[in-house]
């Protein structure tokens, strides 16, 4: 509605007088300029200005110091003596540095909007060291870490990430990569210079970044992340609905339903359908909005430094980045975590980005050399990036020599960093302390080194359905162990129904793969579980076997009698078939075993399915289908209360069956009564078969009590780290060794001490008479002791042959009727006692050509015995 043009007086009055209002308050509120200035004024209080905030001023502006004081007493998280070049400038450094200074300050008269470079930054004793120099290419002896994925993997591991204090700002500090690792800690920077100095030794075309990156990167928050150990995802039986077309196919029948009823059905479905994806994108809606990182006030300025990995060295197919503190990779064009890029560097030059970073990082040129989009520090480029001029006759050491003493331009000085250090026993800790926690997007995970839990606990997982990480929400618990005894490599229990299942690795007593079991206190054959086995390992076959109170269930491969299926059903505790006493084992109702195909029989002798009611006192058989019949054979047993004694006896009556072949005659009764006693037998065996099964997953049950009670961990000899008792006890025993050949040497055998203690003469000395009667004792039984042995050897000699001449007389005698086995087993007897004679002759022979020798030795060593002096 438009407002009424004419006006009453009374609003007329009330405008004049609010205009009147205003007037009055303006000309209150005017102060004159002269009243401003003559106002006394509050001064803010002076700052003092100290040495500490000029450095801090001069770190956040990127300026480079260019004095260099001698450092007499290095200090440095009580670490003293430091090489020299830690604390001292060379001369080309010295010069290095003013080059240094000189550009950025070009640089930033040019480019005054850009923010400060990280050009050269303090080391551990506050000495100034240029970016490039602190970059020490190391190859460290490990075939764990040769490749860009290991080496990226465990620098993400083996740091502890240190955040910048101020996020806006330049690092204070980069120590030398050395220091990193012995610190095993370190800020973006200083991690990403030991990752890129590992790689460049590698051979690889790294540099380090100097670049803007994510709240979520910066501070390393990992809860946005997914985690890298996934959930298994059971592969499902993929079912063909292929339908072979035939030309006598039998038509449909006609649908007779009404259309109306069918519309109004699927109308009800569509609308349930619509429902559930309107909550399923509710739900999807909500989980974004809760995965949205908060706003940062300071997105896109938190400095932070990461390895970029060109195209083209050692099989890189496509140039990446690498996220030092987490060691994951990311292509170039999807690399949302960072921001921008500010500079990049190696141990050769140092190259500022001048392409504008708003579009994506993926938009940029990564063609170093080309000016218009880097500008480089240094003016000599590395030499695999030029044309070569000189004549290819020339070899690459007069190359390098000529391009040395031809080019006058500053190149970079050598790196001041010691060698990386590495000690195999850091490589196996791999965490800083040995154990890392990560929490990711719904899992966490912890991370333990080999050997560090009792248990040989490796990888922890927790799995959340929710982001809020409650008790509650938890649903997945999955645990990767190694060096296990009992050869357990994995253990998953869903908190949600119970279910645990246990994966162990070939080697074990009992074959066993796989364990699926409830959780609970009661360890029994009754519970329900299933067990896998490595059926090539098993004398058996038996590859799963499925337990429950009322049945059991086994599956076979690749048997000798061809069974693959065996059910076995029993009757529930406390209420035992009629006729039959319950006891301490289950009672066993019916047993069904299935077989494969013997292309040996026929079919109709060829057993497809057993079924033995025990119960009921009977024995069910089905063979297998002829090739082109619909039918297959039967024969039903019915046991008698006669065949419970020592005799057995069969009739017809006893007997019933069916034959798919046509016109074939009846089966003979004799064969009817073989056929059941063997069945009979076989019968005994499955019931013999199905206790032995039981107590083996008896005592299975029983030891993986104790192996979950008392765990042991597989240490490997070789292992010097972790294998503290075996080094001991090999220690042990070289010492005793060394022991008992020291002890050999000092006490020498002396023969004649039993002949002196005849005489009881130990501890005086001996008369002529005495020596000689000594003398001509351990002469004469020396010469006794020879002619017994020979004699012996001879009576060995002369029985063994008595023996092959009473073997080849017996063989003489029944070679005609001896089958090929008794042959052979002969050959083989006669062959072993021919080579016990000839070695019994050989003995004979040595023995009497050195008898002599022995005994003039023997007797020389009497000569020269000192007792036997005044002989």
């Amino acid at each position: 509605m438009s407002e009424p043009e004419d006006k009453t007086e009374k609003e007329e009055e009330e405008e004049g007088e609010d205009e009147g209002a205003e007037e009055e308050l303006y000309e209150e509120k005017f102060i004159s300029i002269f009243e401003i200035l003559d106002a006394p004024r509050i001064l803010p209080e002076p700052i003092n200005l100290t040495l500490d905030h000029v450095k801090q001023i001069q770190s956040e502006l990127g300026i480079i110091t260019l004095c260099w004081p001698d450092v007499e007493k290095p200090n440095f998280e009580n670490r003293i003596h430091f090489p020299k070049r830690y604390v001292h400038n060379s001369d080309k450094e010295k010069l290095l540095l003013l080059y240094t200074e000189n550009f950025r300050r070009q640089f930033d008269n040019l480019y005054p909007h850009r923010k400060p470079l990280l050009l050269a930054c303090p080391n551990e004793v506050g000495v100034m060291k240029m970016v490039c120099t602190t970059l020490r290419p190391t190859t460290l002896p490990y075939p764990e870490i040769e490749t860009w994925e290991d080496c990226a993997a465990f620098i993400g591991d083996h740091f502890k990430y240190e955040p910048l204090e101020a996020p806006t700002l330049l690092p204070p500090h980069i120590y030398s990569p050395h220091t990193v690792f012995l610190r095993q800690a370190g800020h973006c920077f200083e991690i990403a210079t030991c990752l890129c100095s590992l790689l460049i030794g590698q051979g690889y075309d790294a540099y380090v970044v100097s670049g803007y990156a994510t709240q979520d990167v910066c501070l390393k928050i990992m809860t946005r992340t997914d985690s890298p150990f996934p959930p298994e995802v059971q592969e499902a039986m993929v079912v063909s609905d292929t339908v072979v077309s035939s030309k006598y196919a039998l038509r449909p029948p006609k649908d007779l339903r009404s259309k109306f009823l069918l519309a109004m059905e699927q109308r009800e479905i569509d609308k349930i359908n619509a429902q559930k994806a309107k909550e399923v994108e509710a739900e999807r809606i909500r989980l974004e909005e809760l995965e949205k990182p908060p706003f940062d006030e300071i997105q896109g300025q938190r400095l932070h430094s990461w390895v970029l990995v060109l195209a083209g060295s050692k099989r890189v197919q496509n140039s990446l980045f690498i996220e030092p503190t987490t060691g994951t990779a990311y292509s170039l064009d999807d690399c949302n975590q960072y921001c921008g890029i500010e500079s990049v560097w190696n141990n050769v030059n140092y190259w500022v980005n001048l392409q504008d970073c708003s579009k994506g990082l993926e938009y940029l040129n990564y063609d170093f050399s080309n000016l218009n989009n880097w500008e480089h520090l240094l003016i000599g480029e590395p030499f695999k990036w030029r044309d070569s001029t000189f004549p290819k006759e020339l070899e690459d050491e007069e190359v390098n020599y000529l391009r040395i003493t031809d080019e006058k331009h500053l190149d970079m000085p050598t790196p001041w960093s010691l060698r990386i250090s590495l000690p195999h026993a850091a490589l196996t800790k791999r965490f800083p302390g040995g154990v890392k926690k990560t929490w990711y997007k719904r899992t966490y995970v912890e991370q333990f080194a080999p050997y560090i839990q009792q248990d040989g606990l490796t990888v922890r997982i927790c799995r959340y359905r929710d982001l809020d990480y409650s008790p509650s929400e938890l649903y997945v618990i999955e645990e990767h162990y190694e060096n296990r005894a009992d050869n357990l490599v994995k253990i998953v229990s869903d908190c949600t129904t119970g279910d645990i299942v246990e994966h162990y690795s070939s080697g074990r007593e009992d074959c066993m793969k796989k364990h699926h079991y409830v959780s609970g206190d009661e360890v029994s054959v009754e519970r329900q579980r299933d067990i896998e086995f490595y059926h090539l390992a098993r004398y058996d076959g038996l590859s799963k076997l499925v337990l429950h109170a009322l049945y059991m269930t086994e599956y076979y491969q690749n048997t000798e009698d061809r069974i693959y299926y065996r059910h076995i059903d029993f009757a529930p505790r406390g209420k035992p078939p009629p006729g039959i006493l319950e006891g301490t084992r289950r009672i066993v109702v019916k047993a069904v075993e299935k077989f494969h195909r013997d292309e040996k029989k026929p079919a109709s002798e060829d057993i497809a399915t057993r079924e033995f009611a025990i119960v009921e006192r009977e024995i069910r058989i089905k063979y297998h289908y002829e090739e082109g019949k619909v039918t297959a054979s039967t024969r039903d047993f019915f046991k008698s209360l006669a065949d419970m004694g020592d005799e057995l006896k069969f009739s017809s009556d006893l007997t019933v069956g069916y034959q798919s072949e046509i016109g074939a005659k009846p089966p003979r009764q004799l064969k009817l009564f073989y056929l059941y006693e063997q069945q009979l037998e076989d019968e005994e065996k499955t019931l013999y078969h199905i206790r032995e099964i039981e107590d083996q997953i008896t005592e299975v049950l029983k030891l993986r009590c104790v192996e979950c009670a008392f765990p042991k961990l597989r240490i490997s000899l070789f292992n010097q780290e972790y294998n503290e008792e075996h080094r001991r006890g090999m220690l042990e025993r070289e010492q005793q060794e060394k022991e008992n050949r020291e002890r050999e040497v000092e006490d020498e055998v002396d023969y004649l001490t039993p002949y002196i203690a005849r005489l009881g003469k130990l501890k005086r000395r001996l008369t002529r008479n005495e020596a000689k009667e000594a003398r001509e004792w351990c002469l004469k039984e020396f010469k006794v002791m020879l002619l017994e042995r020979a004699m012996d050897i001879q009576d060995q000699f002369e029985t063994l042959s008595q023996m092959l001449q009473n073997k080849q007389g017996w063989h003489k005698s029944m070679q005609d009727s001896l089958s090929i086995e008794e042959e052979a087993a002969y050959f083989e007897e006669i062959n072993e006692m021919t080579f016990r004679l000839r070695t019994l002759e050989i003995r004979l022979m040595r023995h009497k050509d050195l008898s002599p020798f022995r005994y003039e030795l023997l007797e020389n060593y009497l000569n020269i015995h000192p007792v036997l002096q005044n002989v």
